[in-house]
């Protein structure tokens, strides 16, 4: 066996390794993120393994025994090899224990990590009809599955363009899951427990959770809200509301109508250094205007023009006081 060879298989018993430790919960989440991207060979071994145990899965759930074949007493010598390795490695029986959860599991670990920092946006394709943006401060894990490209949002907003043809797409959000088909569409996980999904363009289809019955279409310019403590119901969206909700795509931000504490709360999602109302009470005063979400200047100077606060940076805030 030549250098590369072994090389090869080190690697793969690496990822097979990782694989069993994920599957029975001891793995170090970070630990196997700088594995995995210390070099692109780990990757791909993971990619490999993860496709293996896949196929496990798949084979009949009770097959019946060998009977011809002798079943040989292992070398008690031999180091012990762990059981979901050994599966992999012999596509033997041990796989066919495998549940779908521990499947998701495992693509989920198997997956691309895209994230962004506070105001940075970021346009990416998983596939050359399906181009994603990711907003401010937001984080999501990709993979391609059996049903197409799965998506797992931990943190902030999704737009989804999916031109026709393209694979269908299902990302899981806070305590729901949403399937869409072609169209354009935003997501954002608003909490842990609570997502908002609209329909700029396109269908989509929420699907049912643990016990529950049914699922619940959206159509073209309807949005719901995702919670564990109510029902969602689909909504009708205006079309200014779409508008302001499809600027984030542009680096903007659009505000009619919004109280001064909303468009506060809003754009600080965008701002390192946070705007800070020193007056409660102008947090009830309205405004409107359109705003670029790198530089709250123009915001600060509408501000002060139409209702008199004055902005005052300081070294953790801008406060905005009479």
């Amino acid at each position: 066996m030549n250098e590369q060879q072994q090389r090869r298989e080190r690697i793969e018993e690496e990822a097979a390794d990782w694989l069993a430790a994920l599957d029975c919960g001891r793995a170090d989440p970070a630990a196997f993120e700088a594995w995995r991207a210390a070099d692109p060979a780990h990757a791909i071994a993971f990619i490999r393994i993860s496709q293996a145990w896949r196929q496990l899965d798949r084979l009949p759930r009770n097959p019946a025994p060998p009977q011809e074949e002798a079943i040989e007493a292992p070398d008690e010598d031999a180091p012990a090899m762990p059981t979901r390795r050994r599966a992999l490695a012999a596509a033997g029986l041990a796989g066919l224990a495998v549940t779908g959860g521990t499947i998701f599991a495992v693509q989920s670990a198997a997956a691309q990590v895209v994230e962004t920092a506070v105001g940075e946006r970021r346009r990416f394709y998983v596939d050359e009809k399906a181009c994603f943006d990711l907003n401010t401060a937001s984080r999501l894990r990709w993979w391609r599955g059996d049903d197409g490209i799965e998506v797992e949002l931990e943190r902030g907003q999704l737009s989804l363009d999916l031109a026709p043809g393209s694979p269908s797409c299902t990302v899981r959000a806070g305590p729901g899951a949403v399937r869409f088909g072609t169209g354009m569409f935003d997501l954002r996980l608003v909490s842990r427990d609570v997502a908002d999904v609209v329909a700029i363009r396109g269908e989509a289809r929420l699907l049912p959770r643990h016990g529950e019955r049914g699922e619940i279409r959206l159509a073209r310019r309807q949005g719901l809200t995702i919670s564990a403590a109510a029902a969602p119901r689909p909504r009708p969206i205006a079309d200014d509301t779409i508008r302001a909700l499809s600027a984030w795509r542009e680096g903007e931000l659009i505000f009619a109508g919004q109280t001064l504490a909303e468009a506060v709360a809003e754009y600080n999602r965008y701002l390192r250094t946070p705007i800070v109302l020193a007056d409660p009470a102008a947090g009830r005063l309205r405004l409107g205007g359109r705003f670029l979400t790198s530089d709250p200047t123009e915001f600060l100077e509408a501000v002060h023009a139409n209702f008199g606060l004055r902005a005052e940076p300081r070294p953790d805030q801008i406060l905005l006081h009479r």
